[in-house]
């Protein structure tokens, strides 16, 4: 019983750790590259892509590593 105890610990810690790190340093971009853009209701590429709401559309998300 004493090893479920640490596991489910160990589990909170690193369950604790991944959410801090999604919410405070995911978005941070290097400093020669331009900043990460949200996808919102006015951005241009939203409006362009939801105007074409009848056709067939595919957006294709490439990263470098």
């Amino acid at each position: 019983m004493g090893q479920s105890k640490w596991l489910w610990l160990l589990l909170g810690i690193v369950f604790t750790v991944t959410l801090a790190w999604y919410f405070f340093w995911s978005a941070v971009t290097p400093k020669d590259q331009p900043p990460l853009t949200r996808l919102t209701t006015d951005n241009p590429f939203v409006s362009e892509f939801n105007r074409a709401a009848s056709n067939v559309r595919m957006v294709l998300l490439l990263s470098p590593t």
